[in-house]
């Protein structure tokens, strides 16, 4: 995970395991670090939890 990113922005390395689209910074007057929502479904994610992140870097078998 980038430390300095920019909120909004994209992350290549992480990816919602429904829809495959890139997550980005949650955008709001509080946003919390942890939080990333999809780019394409707007599933909201915790980043902060290890295997939250597990899920979303391995890639989905179809």
């Amino acid at each position: 995970m980038r430390d300095k990113a920019q909120p909004g922005s994209p992350n290549p390395d992480l990816k919602c395991p429904e829809c495959r689209a890139e997550l980005k910074r949650r955008r709001s007057r509080q946003a919390d670090q942890c939080e990333m929502v999809c780019g394409g479904c707007g599933q909201i994610f915790d980043v902060c939890d290890a295997d939250t992140v597990d899920r979303l870097k391995t890639p989905q078998k179809e």
